[in-house]
């Protein structure tokens, strides 16, 4: 039986075009914040998926196979054949794969366990029964805990955050809006499972996973800004630059040099590299001409072919770029600019 979610994995293949490896998608998948992961999400439009499905290698491998021995994948060129080209193009499958929220980072998540154990907490003190807590997740037991020793009114509260996120869900609808209910577990009810949210909704339990991930994601993003709800996203960000990166970038706009700030953070020449290029990916305005000179700019456009994103067959045609200027140029390209 073919499945949503495999539509999706074989989608995020048919992005990378034959031009990335198996392991990189791996890492895409698993949310490795390398600087080259961050970059094969962004060029290959993967990351709705980024750190969306955690895998073991061994798990990875299985998945793999199946989809090999299905015939929908040829791993030799990791590509498609025709037949998983077709179950990667409806629709159904693009509209869940770029809902799922990657981009948001840990933003999603983190919100996640912090209200889904708020609800828990309070209802089940509320009727006086003992509990194990929902979310192993230490950081979000001291937020809560701290949270409910706040001198507010928490009944009101709780029937404002349920008309917001009821709300939310008549906008987003189902399946989404299922998944994401049955995921809340109360002083009596346990949250289902993804197993048995997929028997209610005639699904694989992985794309029921799915559904709620997209589901959780949509909900956060059409809360009104003066949500109660936004409370639970207290210093959380969705910005998608890393840390580090965001560290260097602080420093260029204090006026500092690329060999101050490399001196100053005490850091590899490449790793200050990467982290431009993340400035290049992710920053609204970026002064390209300060690292390429223009006619370069021009001419890795003109040589780049319009469907790919691999950086050898135009470093070889130039020679006289670094591969470091040639990322910059794609990084702008990709977000709509042109220089030709």
């Amino acid at each position: 039986m073919v499945h949503l979610a495999d539509g999706v994995l074989l989608l995020a293949i048919k992005r990378l075009n034959g031009e990335r490896s198996e392991r990189s998608l791996y890492h895409v998948l698993n949310g490795k914040r390398s600087a080259t992961t961050l970059q094969d999400a962004f060029f290959y439009e993967l990351e709705p998926l980024f750190g969306q499905f955690p895998q073991t290698a061994y798990s990875y491998e299985s998945v793999l196979k199946q989809l090999e021995k299905r015939g929908w994948l040829d791993r030799k060129r990791f590509r498609l054949t025709e037949a998983g080209e077709l179950l990667a193009s409806p629709e159904s499958v693009e509209q869940l794969f770029k809902r799922l929220g990657g981009e948001r980072r840990d933003y999603n998540a983190t919100t996640w366990k912090r209200l889904s154990l708020f609800v828990q907490t309070f209802m089940s003190k509320e009727h006086a029964r003992t509990f194990y807590p929902v979310q192993a997740d230490r950081s979000a037991e001291q937020w809560v805990k701290q949270l409910l020793h706040l001198n507010r009114d928490w009944k009101a509260l709780m029937r404002t955050f349920h008309q917001e996120i009821e709300q939310a869900l008549e906008q987003i609808g189902d399946p989404f809006a299922t998944a994401v209910v049955y995921r809340f577990t109360g002083a009596f009810e346990t949250g289902l499972t993804y197993e048995q949210i997929a028997s209610l909704l005639h699904v694989d339990a992985e794309t029921a996973r799915l559904y709620f991930l997209a589901g959780w994601n949509e909900l956060l993003m059409v809360l009104p800004d003066d949500a109660k709800l936004r409370g639970f996203t207290y210093g959380l960000s969705t910005d998608r630059m890393t840390y580090s990166a965001r560290e260097s970038y602080e420093l260029f706009l204090k006026g500092y040099t690329f060999q101050q700030v490399q001196a100053k953070r005490r850091l590899r020449t490449s790793t200050i590299e990467d982290h431009v290029v993340e400035m290049a990916m992710y920053l609204e305005v970026f002064p390209l001409e300060q690292f390429v000179p223009l006619e370069d700019v021009v001419t890795i456009e003109e040589l780049r072919h319009p469907d790919s994103w691999a950086l050898k067959p135009v470093f070889e045609k130039m020679g006289r770029v670094s591969y470091f200027q040639i990322r910059l140029v794609f990084a702008r390209l990709k977000r709509g600019e042109s220089f030709v």
